[in-house]
């Protein structure tokens, strides 16, 4: 134990002198997490704790113990601290005005390996005008973590490519685009190289199929490495998507647009963007034809329509038969609407129809069904539009019932005059069909029996109601001489 120590409970109240210095010098350049690294170890040697190891910073500080080992070898490079122990393992904090001193003597010397400084000297020669450009290039070692053979590489072709216009500003972004792309040795330098080479001649034919013919700039470069190593297009796939500048200025900001979209999508190769973009289009130029079937030509439908659109084929209607509900809707009044149409859709589904001949059979059938109507309305003397409840009777008088039209008529006939006709001609026909009559002559015979037998006995009870409904005009008129026949009521 130390002769004197400040009681250990202080050190939460106390302070840590921290240098301007080392605020002006190093921390404004360094990552954030370092900086963490750097105070709470300047901390605790202030005020020293003796469970403190790499393990217990690490946790306290919210951070893994890799890391915390990388912001000590950051600042170890920089000659702010010293690994003095490995087992555990201990630093200790340099002097920082005695360091600035010892550096103004030899402002490459950072303690690092001085064949790698006097490289870098003879590389750069007079380029190397002040201290920071030391500083930024071990940056390139300390944070973007390139390795001392990579920076070398990087310094001589920046210099050979410069042309004697060498820019520390253009060369700490290739060595930024390096470490984001895992340049960590020679050989990925070699292989990045090539690689660049290869995209850098299909980034001008991409240009000149864009129409310009020129050099890539650095942003369009980066741009061309985006879509192919994060987004993970294939060069052909990106030479395909080009095909849809042809709608609008083609330029490379509107490439990535098509190309992010792309990208959402999942199609990265060639063949599933082609077949991709060629569904598209087939599914816009068919909406564009919907748009125009509901009076809309011209206008280009949005995307949440090309979803609807889309989603009536997914239910498995084809595209004739949409089109057919397109032409209904658009018969209303209203002019029609995308609403109207899966109305009626979802209307032929519910009916069983599967296929546009099967709706066009339909078709042909309400057609038929109207005419008879029609000539069924003429015999029972009365004028109506044609409805659908009627044609549900008709159907099935001559379907379910097996009632020849012939029939339908004469009880149409018989039905005329009454207040509901439809219903009463109904009746007929359901008597007729219990009687087991399916002939003409049957039903006229039964008809005259029917009226015979109950001409006589009044209008009391529901059966002479029902002769009476059977009757002419002339009859019932004289029939209901000493009463009143209510002729709407049907009995149930």
């Amino acid at each position: 134990m130390a002769f004197c120590a400040f009681d250990g409970s202080a050190a939460g109240f106390d302070v840590t002198p921290v240098e301007n210095m080392f605020i002006t010098e190093y921390m404004l350049r360094a990552p954030g997490d370092y900086v963490k690294v750097y105070l709470y170890g300047l901390m605790i040697c202030y005020h020293n704790q003796e469970r403190m190891s790499l393990t217990s910073m690490a946790r306290d500080l919210d951070m893994t113990e890799e890391d915390v080992e990388h912001a000590f070898r950051y600042w170890a490079r920089n000659g702010l601290v010293r690994q003095v122990g490995d087992n555990p393992v201990c630093y200790a904090y340099m002097n920082i005005k005695q360091l600035t001193l010892t550096r103004a003597q030899d402002p490459g010397e950072k303690l690092y390996n001085r064949s790698f400084t006097e490289e870098v000297r003879r590389i750069l020669g007079d380029r190397l005008t002040e201290s920071a450009d030391y500083q930024k290039i071990f940056d390139w070692v300390d944070v973007l973590e390139l390795s001392e053979e990579v920076v070398l590489m990087l310094l001589q072709m920046e210099v050979k490519k410069s042309r004697g216009r060498f820019s520390f500003r253009v060369a700490d972004r290739t060595a930024r685009d390096w470490a984001q792309r895992g340049v960590r040795t020679a050989e990925d330098v070699e292989k990045l190289v090539i690689i660049d080479e290869e995209r850098k001649k299909s980034l001008k034919k991409l240009l000149a199929r864009l129409g310009q013919r020129r050099e890539p700039s650095d942003d369009e470069k980066a741009l061309y490495n985006k879509w192919l190593d994060e987004w993970g297009f294939t060069e052909d796939a990106v030479q395909e998507a080009c095909r849809e500048t042809t709608k609008g200025v083609p330029t490379m900001a509107y490439l990535d647009g098509i190309l992010m979209r792309q990208h959402q999508l999942g199609r990265h190769d060639v063949q599933e963007l082609a077949a991709g973009m060629a569904r598209e289009h087939t599914e816009r130029d068919f909406a564009r034809e919907v748009y125009a079937g509901l009076g809309r030509a011209g206008v280009t439908p949005p995307q949440e329509d090309l979803a609807v659109i889309d989603g009536w084929r997914q239910m498995g209607f084809t595209q004739e038969m949409i089109l057919m509900a397109v032409s209904e809707a658009h018969a209303k009044t209203t002019g029609g609407s995308l609403e109207d149409v899966e109305a009626k859709l979802l209307d032929w589904k519910n009916r069983g129809f599967a296929s546009a001949d099967q709706v066009r059979a339909a078709r042909v059938r309400v057609k038929a069904l109207n005419e008879q109507l029609r000539a069924v309305y003429g015999v029972m003397g009365i004028e109506k539009r044609v409805n659908q409840p009627d044609r549900d009777l008709l159907s099935r008088w001559l379907g379910e019932m097996h009632m020849p039209m012939e029939l339908v008529q004469l009880a149409a006939d018989y039905a005329r005059g009454s207040a509901s006709p439809m219903m009463v001609c109904n009746r007929i026909l359901v008597s007729w069909q219990q009687a087991g009559i399916t002939n003409e002559a049957a039903a006229r015979e039964e008809h005259e029996a029917h009226l015979r037998t109950g001409a006589g006995k009044g209008v009391q009870t529901a059966r002479t109601q029902d002769v009476l409904l059977r009757q002419t005009p002339q009859e019932r008129r004289a029939a209901y001489s000493a009463a009143v026949v209510d002729l709407d009521e049907e009995e149930s």
